[in-house]
């Protein structure tokens, strides 16, 4: 199974504000996913749907190992975002 690569800052949604060291920790989680998974899918087409960690969750939520460790990731640098849009569940 081929690895997710971190989004380039030129592709992402203009509403993701995730930093590059936030973007490496999900590319490297939705790795673990089939290449066909929607929360791959989503995240890999700079889709609204992966523009941010908690949406992402939404499209993983059978996998409850996947839900804790993306809600670690955003958590995790939630400090260093000066805005977090609310997503539109």
């Amino acid at each position: 199974m081929a690895a997710v690569r971190p989004l380039p800052p030129e592709k992402r949604h203009p509403s993701d504000y995730r930093d590059d060291a936030e973007h490496a920790q999900i590319a490297l989680i939705l790795s673990e996913l089939p290449q066909n998974h929607p929360a791959r899918v989503a995240y890999s087409s700079g889709a609204w749907e992966g523009a941010n960690t908690l949406s992402l969750v939404r499209l993983v939520v059978s996998r409850m190992d996947m839900v804790d460790r993306l809600l670690a990731v955003y958590t995790e640098h939630a400090g260093n975002a000066a805005f977090r849009p609310a997503p539109q569940l």
